[in-house]
This record gives structure tokens, sequence and C-alpha cells, in this order.
């Protein structure tokens, strides 16, 4: 897949209003799909979808908390730097896409 491929799936994955509030969420705090759902006021298969493709493209991860699952960031594209995004965009795919990861 070329890294133009890659942009566009990432860029993609971004431009979407609930996946955008979903990471909003995420940088504040880690949260579990419950309180996603009652602090976006969205539906839990909805919420837990758009987490699935954030996921798959390794912008968010979780982690097991008894029965519920945590999520979090896990790309550094979302942390406060002063880089341009397709500079951040670009790190993230040699990190995370073109390692199989995406």
């Amino acid at each position: 897949m070329s890294n133009h491929s890659y942009t566009h799936k990432c860029l993609n994955i971004l431009g979407n209003e609930l996946r955008l509030n979903i990471i909003a969420s995420l940088q504040k705090k880690e949260l579990t799909v419950t309180q996603l759902c009652k602090s976006l006021d969205k539906e839990q298969s909805a919420v837990s979808h758009a987490l699935q493709q954030l996921r798959h493209c390794s912008f968010v991860d979780y982690k097991k908390k008894g029965k519920e699952r945590v999520y979090f960031l896990k790309s550094k594209i979302f942390e406060e730097n002063d880089k341009p995004l397709f500079e951040l965009v670009s790190e993230h795919i040699d990190t995370y896409c073109k390692q199989g990861k995406c």
C-alpha cells in the first residue's frame, strides 16, 4: 500500500464527528464504552463501532479492568505538539500502518 493510500485511510477514519468526539474525550482521560456513551449521549452500538474503527487504525487501544475495557489514545498524533498534521500522519503511518497494525 502506498503512503497516499495510508494517508487517505487515516484521514478518512478521522473525518467522522463521533470518532473525533471520542478522541477528544479520551484526550482528557481513559474511559469505558459506558462512560463514553453517557458523555457523548450516543448508543452503545455506535460508540463500540467507532472504537473498533479507531482501534483498527491504532489510534486507540484498551486495557481490561475487570469485565470492562478501558479505552485510551494510543497514537502520539493526538498529543499537543507543533508538528504539521501531515507530518504527524506520516509518523503514525510509519509507526503503525506499515507495521501491519492498521
